[in-house]
């Protein structure tokens, strides 16, 4: 589902790290960690076609990315970054983006299955209808987990995913 081989990362001659290769197959999981600044966001946004490779490459499904491939390699991931700095008023207005976006306009919203995915998570219905300042950044981060669900990607990328929760971890 993902491969990711002898991966370099540079911004001018600073390397952030070089080497890196895994491999992910469907239906697992993986969390890769490091201290700050060491080029994990870097990382997961070279994946998604935001920053190059200095050498190495990267593979979503059958699809080899590149300046060509890119739209493609999207259409199969389902990105939450670790700031939601969106620009909407209401978690509503939040929620709907994704689904006018090119890559997920097939995808039909639906009120329910977002609910569905909502119970799910442990949020509470109510949090559709508040302004975005309202809610929590651990709540904004598992209601764009359930919009990553309905819109149903065979790769859900997240950036700290634990860094809204309030949770401790732990070495």
């Amino acid at each position: 589902m993902l491969h990711i081989n002898n991966a370099c990362i540079a911004f001018g001659t600073e390397v952030l790290f070089s080497g890196f290769s895994m491999k992910l197959e469907r239906g697992e999981t993986a969390c890769i960690v490091g201290q700050s600044g060491c080029g994990k966001t870097s990382l997961l946004n070279a994946v998604m076609g935001f920053v190059p490779l200095k050498e190495g490459s990267i593979q979503v499904g059958e699809t080899l990315l590149d300046i060509s491939t890119i739209d493609s390699v999207r259409r199969q991931i389902a990105w939450i970054p670790q700031e939601l700095a969106l620009p909407f008023e209401w978690v509503k207005e939040m929620v709907a983006l994704p689904f006018g976006l090119k890559v997920n306009r097939s995808v039909p919203f639906s009120e329910e299955r977002l609910f569905t995915c909502f119970d799910e998570l442990g949020l509470e219905h109510e949090l559709y209808t508040k302004r975005v300042n309202e809610v929590s950044g651990g709540q904004r981060q598992r209601i764009m987990l359930a919009v990553a669900a309905m819109l149903n990607k065979p790769l859900i990328i997240i950036d700290e995913p634990t860094s809204c929760f309030g949770c401790r971890i732990d070495r």
